[in-house]
């Protein structure tokens, strides 16, 4: 009974503080220094984008994407459509956790782990939270961290993602 008290701790301990595995994100660049993906100071307006009475939305569109560099193009197409693979690849993961979770009856065992604790309601909704939480490891965060890394936009630190859940997520 004392070694699953520990473990039960220990589990909470890694769920409440993941910072505390000592990862950091990518590093900023120093004071007075721009990111590279930072906006130019001045945008040039294309000749097609003044105003005019021939003024037309279609080429002054296409006048503003010419002067994007095909590389930058290349990555941001490359971004936007892997994201639907991410997408797809992340409900399967979930669909096929819950699926055992609820098979293998580790659902039903993580409840009568949090009723064997405690007798207060509320109390054993956050124990089983915390056991979920672990188990699942929140892998909509991962694959847009991992989605990020490729892109070669910077990753916010783990710790910092945990605590900013949005409506998506919870």
């Amino acid at each position: 009974m004392n070694r699953r008290r520990i473990l039960i701790l220990a589990c909470l301990a890694l769920a409440l503080f993941p910072g505390a595995s000592g990862s950091q994100g990518q590093q900023s660049p120093g004071p007075g220094a721009k990111p590279a993906t930072a906006m130019p100071d001045e945008i040039p307006i294309p000749p097609a984008a003044q105003p005019s009475s021939q003024f037309s939305v279609e080429a002054a569109t296409d006048a503003y994407l010419a002067e994007i560099p095909v590389s930058a193009r290349a990555k941001s197409d490359e971004y936007f459509e892997g994201g639907y693979w991410l997408i797809l690849w992340d409900f399967l993961y979930g669909a096929l956790l819950y699926l055992v979770l609820l098979h293998f009856r580790w659902s039903a065992m993580m409840r009568n782990l949090a009723e064997r604790i405690t007798r207060f309601k509320p109390l054993q909704t956050l124990i089983y939270w915390v056991q979920f939480l672990i188990v699942n490891n929140d892998p909509r965060r991962s694959s847009r961290d991992l989605r990020r890394l490729f892109s070669g936009t910077p990753i916010r630190a783990r710790h910092a993602s945990i605590w900013s859940l949005d409506k998506r997520a919870v």
